[in-house]
């Protein structure tokens, strides 16, 4: 989950998955674990510690923002995000798992949940006329500060084994929606005072086989939310906590860890 989105051509570098794409004489139809799904600690970037957390903190920490942001005002109304509230009542101890890291300049986040994210409504809520939002803060040590978010739409990783109904094959994993997102970040108080942070978020939503001629559905996520900079005037610099080359990196390194299980 995360930060808080076009589905044609995007500017940027495109990684092309093409491992762990293979035939075999049987099918396993017992579906992976969503622990067994997630980034090793060790193939995260080397300024990243893996951190303790639990699906439980993840999602009660969860609640408490989307709560607040319920009261906030989003211009144009339309915009309001949704799928993170929804991803976010689904998810248990039983059919998901997590694993946060902290560098000095951000915090990442990786999940897997046995269910199918809204894909659908984060781009319905992030591109288009909601590419650039306004949220008025209305309550709190910030009220009537304004956060505006530009969200831009990255090149998501080209995979093999594509075909009808799905972008491409990793494992056992069949992907049917991909999305990569940055979201630029711009807070300003009402004394005119500025805070900027960068944000990343990478969803995929996939099935394996299972028994009985069905399919489970899975979800990979990948977040990463830079550090915000001190309130100042005038606009304050700011350096993002990764490239965008980097974070569609690690994203297409998500997916080889989520198929390999």
């Amino acid at each position: 989950m995360g930060s808080p989105r076009r589905w044609w051509s995007a500017t940027g570098v495109v990684f092309v998955i093409a491992g762990l794409v293979g035939c075999s004489s049987t099918v396993d139809l017992t579906p992976p674990s969503p622990g067994a799904m997630l980034l090793a600690p060790a193939e995260l970037l080397a300024t990243f510690t893996a951190q303790d957390a639990t699906v439980q903190q993840l999602t009660e920490g969860n609640a408490a923002l989307l709560a607040a942001a319920e009261q906030a005002e989003v211009a144009p109304r339309e915009c309001r995000p949704t799928a993170d509230a929804d991803m976010n009542r689904r998810m248990s101890e039983d059919d998901a798992a997590v694993l946060a890291a902290r560098s000095p300049e951000a915090s990442l986040t990786n999940v897997v949940f046995a269910g199918a994210r809204d894909v659908d409504a984060d781009l319905r809520e992030n591109t288009d006329a909601c590419a650039t939002t306004r949220t008025t803060v209305a309550q709190g040590s910030r009220a009537g500060a304004v956060i505006t978010a530009e969200h831009r739409k990255l090149a998501a990783p080209v995979l093999a084994g594509q075909g009808a109904g799905r972008l491409g094959l990793v494992g056992r994993l069949s992907i049917t929606q991909m999305l990569v997102l940055r979201t630029d970040t711009t807070t300003t108080m009402p004394d005119g005072a500025t805070s900027r942070s960068v944000s990343f978020a990478g969803y995929a939503v996939g099935q394996t086989p299972a028994a009985k001629d069905k399919k489970a559905d899975f979800t990979v996520a990948l977040t990463v939310v830079g550090a915000s900079t001190p309130f100042t005037t005038p606009f304050p610099e700011l350096t993002p906590p990764m490239s965008d080359k980097e974070f569609a990196e690690l994203f297409s390194k998500a997916l080889v860890a989520a198929g390999r299980a």
